[in-house]
Formats: structure tokens, C-alpha cells, sequence
């Protein structure tokens, strides 16, 4: 099983970086990506979390961006946690006719968000996202291109409410990992009630995940995936739809 499992992760390592790497101990950056007939190299730092967001969202397709590709046609996505841009860059490609809306306090990751975004529809938002606005501090000490809120953070920073993403508008697909906000942003229903697909990588931080499904469902959604993604299931997806009967006026 163990054998199977690994050639497997090659094979996607083979066909999501064009050939370029048969392994992850080849993997540099900037990283190779292949999707949709083209090839690009994202630009990073050779931080391991910029590994594992290769890994973890072109490679793994954690998000599950891949089948969605084969069903849908979105106009708005918002990526909460952009990061260095790997999941936006990714839509990009996938979807150049989408709107891109990429969320990220952190500076660090920010400048090479920025050059993975040239020449596309991505729009670049250097704030944090909560419940409310005002100011919010992050910990910017665990890696330079990780970061979360916490009262006791090393790096003041602009945060806006989940109400005001994306200019308000209906939402396709929201991506959403932000290192333990979920639980501020979706106290507020409204952001995914104008959202149609839900994409969340949860921290629970010594909650409980049945907690945070209520609210995903107290917001309109149905969840239809949630699985743990390491022992003890403090970190985890949760993929959920918007209910028919809860779409907001003007709602495509």
C-alpha cells in the first residue's frame, strides 16, 4: 500500500510539473505548473512552507480545484490565505476569465504573490480578514511565509470584514486557510451566503470540528466532505455547497 501510495504522488508529481520533477527531493522553486495546456514557474523562496503549498494545493490538489475545473465556469473566486500565490495562480490558469481576489497580510509571502500575479486577473488585497475591521497583530515568528492572528503578534496589520470580500459579489469558489480566522470570519453568515462553493483548511485550535459545521450550516451550506488530515484531526478540509433555497438577490 505504502509503495502503491508513493507512485502514485510521482505520477502526479510527473503530470502537474510537466515532466520537470519525479520526486520530491528534486523540488525547487520557482516551482513548475501545468494545467490547462500551459506551463509557468511560480516564484517563491525555498521556505518549507512553500513546499508544502506546491505540494499541498497543484500537486495533492487539495481543493479539489482540478474536477471542479471539468464542471464549473466561475466569474468570482476568493483565496483567503493567498500566500505566495500558489492556489490563485493555479485558478488563473485554469479559469483566465475569472476574477481573482487574493487575501494576504503577510509581506513576506506578498512579494512573491505579486510577481505570480503579473499579467493576470488576480487582484492582490494585503489585508487580513475577519468578523469586523480595524487592526489586527500577526505572528509572523513560525516561518516567513506563514502567519496568524494572534493578540500577542509581532506585526500590526489592516484587517477587513468577510462582509466586504470581493466588492460584495456572488462568489463562486471561496478557498479559504487562514491558520485558525475561520472562526472570526464565519461568525458573520453573510460571506457564505453569497457563496456557492466552500473550500476551508481548518485549525480548530482545541475546538471541535462538529462546532465549526454548524457554523458552515447555520450560513446556508451543506457540507459534503469533511476529513481530518493528520492524527489527532486538529487540522482538517471541510468542503461545503450553498444551499438552493439561501442564494441572495441577484445571485447568478
Amino acid at each position: 500500500m505504502v509503495i502503491l501510495r508513493r507512485l502514485q504522488n510521482s505520477a502526479r508529481l510527473l503530470r502537474r510539473s510537466r515532466f520537470h520533477y519525479y520526486r520530491s527531493a528534486v523540488v525547487t522553486p520557482p516551482f513548475w505548473l501545468w494545467a490547462n495546456g500551459q506551463l509557468c514557474r511560480v516564484a517563491s523562496d525555498s521556505e518549507s512552507g512553500a513546499f508544502s503549498c506546491y505540494s499541498e494545493v497543484a500537486v495533492e490538489d487539495c481543493d479539489d480545484i482540478f474536477r471542479y475545473a471539468r464542471r464549473a465556469k466561475p466569474q468570482v473566486i476568493v483565496d483567503i490565505g493567498a500566500n505566495l500565490g500558489m492556489f490563485s495562480k493555479l485558478c488563473s490558469m485554469l479559469f483566465p476569465e475569472a476574477d481573482i481576489y487574493a487575501y494576504e497580510p503577510n509581506p513576506s509571502p506578498v512579494k512573491w504573490l505579486q510577481q505570480n500575479a503579473a499579467g493576470t486577473r488576480i487582484r492582490i488585497l494585503p489585508v487580513a480578514v475577519g468578523e469586523t475591521p480595524g487592526v489586527v497583530k500577526l505572528d509572523t515568528t513560525c516561518d516567513s511565509t506563514n502567519s496568524q492572528v494572534k493578540d500577542d503578534g509581532d506585526l500590526p496589520v489592516q484587517c477587513v470584514a468577510g462582509s466586504d470580500l470581493a466588492e460584495g459579489r456572488p462568489i463562486d469558489f471561496l478557498k479559504m486557510d487562514c491558520e485558525g480566522s475561520e472562526w472570526s470570519i464565519l461568525r458573520d453568515p453573510s460571506l457564505l451566503r453569497r457563496t456557492k462553493e466552500f473550500c476551508l483548511a481548518y485549525h480548530l485550535h482545541g475546538r471541535s470540528v462538529e462546532e465549526l459545521k454548524r457554523l458552515v450550516a447555520a450560513s446556508g451550506h451543506r457540507v459534503v466532505e469533511c476529513v481530518g488530515t493528520n492524527k489527532g484531526a486538529e487540522y482538517g478540509l471541510i468542503r461545503s455547497v450553498l444551499q438552493t433555497s439561501t442564494r441572495v438577490n441577484g445571485e447568478r
